[in-house]
Order: C-alpha cells, then sequence, then structure tokens
C-alpha cells in the first residue's frame, strides 16, 4: 500500500512540474522580442525605432496615457491617466531615454509581480505622429515599439525623466506603479 501512495504521489509532482514548465515557456515564448502581433511593415517597431530616432529633433509632442489591466488591484495614482507634454525639450528627452535603454536580457530571471499597470506613448511632430511605444511599470519592464524589447527595470532614470516631463515631483518607478 506505502508503494503504491508513494507512485501517486510522484506522478502527482512529475504532472506539476510539468505544466509549471509548459507554462514557464508559454509565458517566455509571449515575452520574446519576435511576438508583437502582426504589425504591418510601416508600423514595426524597427520603423518605430528609426522613426523617433530620425525625427528627435523634430519631436515637440508626447501623449502618455495610462493603462491599468488589473483595476481590482485598487492602485492610486497623483496624476491623470493621460497626460500630453508639449515642451519640445523634455518631448526629447524622454525619446533620447527610450532609445538609450538596454535590450531585454535573455534567459531565466526573477520578474516580480506583473499588476498590468502600461503607459503608451505616442510622439508627435508638428506634421505627424509616430507609432505607439508601450512600457510596462510592474513584471518585467518591458518596452515594446522600438525594435527588439527594451528592458526599464535597470534603468531607472527613465522613470525620472518621463515624469519630469509630465510635469510630476520626483517621480520614481513607485510613481508609475501607483506606489506613492
Amino acid at each position: 500500500m506505502r508503494a503504491l501512495g508513494h507512485r501517486h504521489l510522484r506522478r502527482g509532482l512529475r504532472a506539476a512540474a510539468l505544466l509549471t514548465a509548459a507554462l514557464t515557456l508559454t509565458a517566455c515564448a509571449a515575452a520574446k522580442p519576435g511576438n508583437q502581433g502582426n504589425a504591418t511593415p510601416a508600423s514595426s517597431p524597427a520603423a518605430t525605432q528609426a522613426a523617433l530616432a530620425r525625427q528627435l529633433g523634430h519631436l515637440d509632442r508626447l501623449v502618455v496615457r495610462r493603462s491599468d489591466a488589473i483595476p481590482q488591484n485598487h492602485t492610486h495614482f497623483g496624476f491623470p491617466a493621460e497626460v500630453t507634454v508639449n515642451d519640445p525639450a523634455q518631448v526629447r528627452a524622454v525619446a533620447k531615454a527610450l532609445l538609450a535603454l538596454p535590450a531585454m536580457p535573455s534567459g531565466p530571471m526573477y520578474i516580480p509581480a506583473d499588476l498590468g499597470i502600461t503607459y503608451r506613448l505616442v510622439f508627435a511632430t508638428a506634421h505627424q505622429s509616430l507609432p505607439a511605444i508601450v512600457v510596462a511599470a510592474t513584471g518585467a519592464q518591458a518596452v515594446r515599439g522600438l525594435g527588439g524589447t527594451r528592458w526599464v527595470a535597470r534603468s531607472p532614470g527613465f522613470w525620472v525623466t518621463l515624469g519630469s516631463a509630465m510635469g510630476l515631483a520626483r517621480p520614481t518607478n513607485a510613481t508609475f506603479r501607483g506606489m506613492t
């Protein structure tokens, strides 16, 4: 009887391990830079990166729109869900900060809880709006829409630059996660 119980326990543990591995692989595959949906060539992430770099000196407006995929978390923010930045110097500083972000590292890594809070950044010149760039404030803090996936988690200066452009006092990543 005892051997039968251990066999069932081992089988259950093995099944749980396989399920965990499958879910992990699925999550990792979804986070790979190439999995960004069916973008058209004109609005591909690489094209957006090139356009942002090419138009850097002409950028004069930035619209920042917060999205909260899990409103049940009841996060609170000290600023509106949509902010428009009209100071060209501030807009360009944010664009430069985005372009300077490192690539998302590959391989296993610790990722804190993803609360579903993202920011959609749309830069514009006097004549055109560029495709949106999405920055996650929680979880892996991935930046999508600039070629390969970029990483903001190890670049706290980005949040300071973005928040300063938006007119926030002493912004940090916690400000954008709804923690302050």
